[in-house]
């Protein structure tokens, strides 16, 4: 990462087109304020690539998703038939977009300041001697894993009647459990092996030259292994971590060898992934009593309207507009006082379980639910409307919090791609690629503690890649079994 000419020229259009935003949301000039942004964000995604050098990794992904995030609710707000229901008018877009372009303006600057440092010198991962199939059987053994897991979990909270009650009642009996079972977090730990298994090898994937019917076989396997999670997630429409294992497993398959010019095709992928995520959000709520009664009338009468396909395939009409409306509904009914950092203070304490420490205080997106949502809270534990990294920060800071956390949030994106280009290690590949759901999340929800599962399942990874190593090559006594100055 270094700051080229192309990333000053296209990072000062990114300020200008943001801060015109900024301005016209001042003005209450909507129209010109969502022209803007949106062109800002284009921007920052082009700037994100630049810096970077390639298309398959965390930056970009986390800046088109915060753009998805950001723009979705106001453009539909502005032009379209609004929010859903349970967000409350009028619309404040100016507000929010004033915000939004204070965080595109942050992070410019917090990439900036990165990318103006002396740059790592690249180690590539190919040259680190790893074993493919030692990589290839650790990913195999950590889908069977997630897998029993997530059977566990599935029988300790009733099964198929709990099951088959919708994705809130599920969600929400697992999450009640004592020593829950990371079913989820060990899948994309999996997928992330899958796909460097796949990326170090000797096929040159970014040029077109994977040879499918070589790779469907293992991928395949993989599948059968994780079948019962897979199957969890489908019949339950949760997009969010299906949607978090393809971008693992694609990011992991282009890690070594990234995609550096964006073609049609992968256009077209990224199109069909959306449509078929829209299609499970917007089937969701059928599947379960269909497979309990074994009726499918209403379902298929559901599918065949145009209403349903609008409405599962608008970006506003799901979580995609939350941000908005969260921030929307938190200025309209007058939240507190700023919090000062305080919400940031209590999310480091979000993965210590609730057995261990049972008066643990609740997260803001919780504590915001019941505030403005309480009739949620009674659908189960994790049912709401989720939160905003932007309302977080204006929470605590203001207005000018938002500019101060998302140039700190920049300068973390660029340190994360240093780091990628300096090492080549397993250990740094597979933190890398499983912190990967955390550029989808983050924008719709509060601060948690984002680095600790990405670092329990690093050094879980690299334990178990050691010990399968030494394993295959002990019965293989080839010279491929080559292991690497360190991971």
């Amino acid at each position: 990462m270094s700051l080229t000419f192309s990333a000053l020229i296209v990072g000062l259009m990114t300020i200008l087109t943001a801060g015109f935003g900024a301005l016209f949301s001042l003005l209450h000039r909507a129209d010109f304020a969502i022209a803007l942004s949106f062109v800002s964000s284009i921007s920052l995604v082009i700037l994100g690539r630049i810096l970077v050098g390639h298309y398959t990794n965390f930056t970009v992904v986390f800046l088109g998703f915060s753009a998805l995030y950001g723009l979705s609710g106001p453009i539909a707000a502005q032009y379209g038939e609004g929010l859903p229901p349970v967000f409350p008018t009028p619309y404040l877009t100016e507000e929010f977009l004033f915000c939004y372009s204070l965080a595109i303006l942050g992070m410019v600057f917090g990439l900036w300041f990165v990318a103006s440092l002396r740059s790592a010198k690249r180690s590539d991962m190919r040259t680190r001697g790893y074993n493919t199939t030692a990589l290839l059987s650790t990913s195999y053994l950590f889908s069977l894993a997630a897998s029993l897991m997530e059977i566990v979990n599935f029988w300790r909270v009733g099964g198929f009647q709990t099951l088959f009650a919708g994705k809130a009642v599920y969600q929400s009996a697992v999450a009640d459990l004592t020593g829950t079972l990371p079913s989820i977090q060990v899948m994309l730990l999996s997928a992330a092996l899958l796909g460097l298994s796949f990326s170090i090898s000797h096929t040159d994937l970014s040029n077109g030259k994977m040879k499918i019917r070589h790779y469907l076989p293992r991928v395949f396997v993989w599948v059968v292994l994780g079948l019962p999670l897979i199957l969890s997630l489908l019949l339950l429409g949760r997009r969010g971590p299906l949607l978090s294992l393809i971008v693992v497993l694609f990011v992991g398959l282009f890690y070594a060898r990234p995609i550096r010019t964006l073609r049609l095709k992968w256009i077209a992928v990224g199109l069909i992934v959306y449509m078929a995520l829209g299609f499970l959000y917007g089937a969701r709520s059928y599947v379960g009593p269909a497979l309990a009664s074994g009726d499918w009338s209403r379902l298929l009468e559901r599918i065949g309207t145009a209403e349903f396909w609008i409405t599962s395939l608008n970006p506003a009409r799901n979580e995609f507009g939350a941000p908005f409306g969260n921030f929307n509904t938190y200025i309209l009914y007058g939240g507190s006082g700023l919090r000062w950092g305080e919400t940031y203070l209590i999310g480091f304490a979000e993965p210590i379980p609730r057995f261990i420490w049972p008066i643990k205080p609740k997260t803001v997106t919780y504590e915001f639910r019941d505030t403005f949502f309480p009739d949620w809270a009674e659908r189960g534990r994790i049912a709401g409307t989720a939160y905003s990294s932007i309302l977080e920060a204006y929470v605590n800071f203001g207005q000018v919090g938002v500019f101060v956390v998302y140039t700190v949030v920049g300068f973390f994106l660029g340190l994360l791609e240093v780091r990628r280009t300096g090492s080549g290690s397993l250990g740094y590949a597979t933190f890398y690629l499983t912190l990967l759901p955390v550029s989808i999340s983050f924008h719709r929800s509060s601060f948690g503690l984002p680095l600790f599962w990405p670092l329990v399942l690093s050094v879980s990874a690299v334990m178990t890649y050691t010990f399968i190593t030494a394993i295959v090559c002990g019965w293989r006594r080839h010279s491929t079994c080559v292991e690497s100055n360190g991971h």
